[in-house]
């Protein structure tokens, strides 16, 4: 009897699933993508490629069939799409606010912060944390930035100009910067090893392969994998080492409650804010306040890793424009002087490069939304579940936007030319845009100042073009080797 039963429910989920994938092809069917088959749509396919091979296949497609793409797998849809008018629609509707589910595995580490939040919430913690970033707040965290900044030279100094692979070394810079600023805590990242920060590398490495890897998906399979145990104690170490922080920051400031009129000594970091509620408008708990520091810790730390990357590639890849931005950042900021706002705003040339680099190399190079009920979008019907993704380095790479989009010229930003305003969004745009992205530009300007002032980068294979993979952020393949010398 129950053998039966086990059988009739098998059979009703077989016939809900083929219900589904037809109504899937009648829906999709017809929009431009690579040929599905009808059971797995493009799963057989997809799943014979690895991260580096899948972003060149996804750029084939995008080649190959325009500005729309259809990809489906068993129950899930995506549409990509990489025009600047469609991503206007998009922003601009409410309708396409949340996020998309992909973005569910990092739920248990990052909790509902800004990153993965919706509706009214979102829009409520969006307003509060906008004080976070006001300029004064920015600009008293600019000395943290060349404070660590010192130290990434004097390691890449270190090396002698044996080629390193700059990636991770960025890496352990940006964890110092956003820890300092976002927690108040100096961890050293850069000097000596620390079982925070590996946890948080654990946990950014484990949560990417679960993204990419069917046997991540489900929190069941995931249970079976090598991966899960270090995931949990990983998990456990961040949540104990950033609890604490919190409970430890609470209490010292309502120990000082009574002079609170007092003028604001030193710099606040974002846990301060977070838990003064005459600066946010708002009391957050200590949960609410965990998943926020946490996210700002996942979104400013691999983000400005990459981007770090990807603009020392190109100094080292183009001589000439390493050696124009040397120029300004010594007529600006000579040997000796500490660098401050004023300093950052006037490094023009910089910012140029630095803009051309995250068009060429945008640190995320997609965005995903959520379809909450059944639509139709630029005259595609779409079933609910089905995830909206903007391609953002699709975009970036077409030559309709930007001519000549592999070679790199940070003079096409030098003058507002005739584009869609959409077609450039290293950051996001509309209202869920990258909240942090003054702060992120002013790290950049700042670590680039130090770092191309003291070192002259060369690349240690001349003709080397780095293999890139698909995956949250974009990464090298292979890293990028660089060398390092004292000038």
């Amino acid at each position: 009897m129950i053998a039966f039963v086990l059988l009739i429910v098998a059979l009703g989920c077989c016939l809900r699933f083929i219900a589904f994938r037809y109504k899937l092809y009648r829906t999709v069917g017809k929009v431009p993508g690579p040929p599905v088959n009808f059971i797995f749509g493009n799963a057989l396919e997809l799943m014979r490629y690895d991260t580096g091979e899948l972003f060149d296949k996804l750029m084939e497609y995008f080649y190959r069939y325009g500005t729309i793409v259809r990809l489906d797998i068993l129950t899930k849809c995506w549409m990509i799409f990489s025009s600047p008018t469609d991503l206007e629609r998009i922003i601009s509707s409410n309708e396409y606010n949340r996020k998309s589910n992909d973005y569910d595995i990092l739920q248990e580490w990052l909790g509902n912060g800004i990153l993965l939040d919706h509706g009214n919430s979102w829009f409520t913690n969006r307003r509060a944390l906008t004080g976070a970033f006001h300029f004064k707040i920015l600009d008293s965290y600019v000395p943290v930035f060349e404070e660590q900044a010192d130290v990434l030279v004097r390691k890449l100094l270190a090396t002698a100009g044996e080629p390193v692979d700059i990636f991770p070394i960025a890496k352990l810079y940006t964890l110092d910067v956003i820890l300092e600023t976002s927690m108040g805590v100096q961890c050293e990242a850069q000097i000596k090893d620390s079982e925070y920060v590996r946890a948080v590398s654990n946990l950014s490495h484990i949560t990417f392969w679960r993204m990419y890897n069917p046997l991540g998906y489900s929190d069941w399979t995931f249970r079976w994998t090598k991966y899960y145990s270090v995931y949990r104690k990983s998990l456990q170490i961040n949540r104990e080492f950033t609890t604490s922080v919190i409970k430890k920051r609470r209490v010292e400031l309502l120990a000082t409650a009574s002079d609170k009129d007092k003028p604001e000594k030193g710099r606040l970091s974002l846990l301060d804010i977070l838990l003064r509620s005459d600066l946010t408008g708002r009391q957050f708990t200590d949960q609410e306040v965990y998943s926020q520091v946490n996210n700002f810790m996942f979104a400013g730390h691999d983000t400005t890793s990459s981007a770090i990357t990807f603009i020392l590639y190109c100094c080292a890849k183009y001589p000439d424009v390493q050696q124009r931005v040397y120029e300004e950042i010594i007529a600006e900021i000579p040997t000796g002087k500490p660098i401050d706002q004023q300093c950052i705003n006037n490094l023009k040339y910089l910012e140029l490069v630095i803009k051309e680099s995250l068009r060429m190399f945008p640190p995320v190079p997609y965005y995903s939304r959520s379809i909450d009920k059944e639509t139709t979008f630029n005259g595609i019907r779409m079933l609910k579940g089905s995830t909206i993704t903007i391609g953002v380095y699709m975009m970036h790479h077409n030559p309709e936007y930007f001519p000549q989009p592999e070679l790199f010229l940070p003079e096409r930003f030098k003058q507002a030319e005739p584009r869609n305003p959409f077609s450039y969004i290293p950051f996001s745009a509309g209202s869920r845009n990258c909240i942090g992205q003054k702060f992120a530009l002013n790290e950049l300007k700042t670590v680039m100042a130090k770092v191309l002032r003291e070192c002259k980068v060369e690349l240690s294979d001349p003709d080397f073009v780095p293999k890139l993979k698909l995956e949250l952020i974009l990464k090298p393949v292979d890293g990028i080797n660089l060398r390092f010398n004292p000038r």
